[in-house]
């Protein structure tokens, strides 16, 4: 038997953040909370998921789970619509699934192309699959706050999906329209500015 002055203990391994990557967080955070006050009007439609999914595509899933939380710590709480603690949870919790699926996409054998040529098929393949993507979490996304507002406000949660269908729609067609056509694009764009790409 070892006595404790014998044993080695293990650290934990824990994700680490340089200060780059925390710069970069800070950075696609004010990007995004400022591109939602400019597109405040237009309810529902926002470039706020395909830019934090493409954050965690570029930047790993820790990053992008964190810039899908600060946006909305900051948007959910300084919102003309109002304010609700539960509400505002389940937003930050919903968004960062868009940041953590896009890490797992760069992980996984889903590659972005380089070449970004309208004539490439494997360009608009990458599109619509980013597409499908993008409307799968959204529908995710939607279904999960949807049920958190009815319950929030005491209405059943039957009542709580109809209610939202208005809502929904816009938000999923506009999510898949932006993550098939701008998808793509905004990843070679944005890997180029950082180090770090997960591979």
């Amino acid at each position: 038997m070892d006595y404790p002055s014998n044993v080695t203990v293990k650290k934990p391994i824990t994700p680490q953040l340089s200060t780059k990557d925390l710069s970069r967080i800070a950075v696609m955070t004010a990007l995004i909370v400022g591109l939602n006050y400019l597109m405040l009007p237009l309810v529902n439609i926002k470039l706020m998921d395909l830019l934090v999914f493409v954050t965690g595509y570029t930047m790993g899933s820790l990053s992008g789970v964190l810039v899908g939380c600060l946006v909305w710590l900051v948007y959910g709480t300084l919102n003309p619509y109002g304010f609700s603690l539960p509400i505002l949870v389940a937003t930050c919790l919903g968004e960062s699934i868009y940041g953590f699926v896009g890490g797992l996409c760069a992980a996984s054998r889903f590659k972005v192309p380089r070449n970004i040529s309208v004539d490439n098929e494997e360009f608009w393949a990458s599109n619509v699959k980013l597409g499908v993507i993008g409307f799968l979490l959204t529908f995710l996304y939607d279904l999960f706050t949807n049920v958190v507002s009815g319950l929030t406000v005491g209405i059943p949660i039957t009542t709580a999906l109809i209610m939202g269908i208005p809502f929904m729609i816009p938000h999923q067609v506009s999510n898949f329209v932006f993550f098939t056509l701008g998808g793509t694009v905004l990843i070679n764009a944005i890997r180029k500015f950082t180090v770090k790409e997960v591979t």
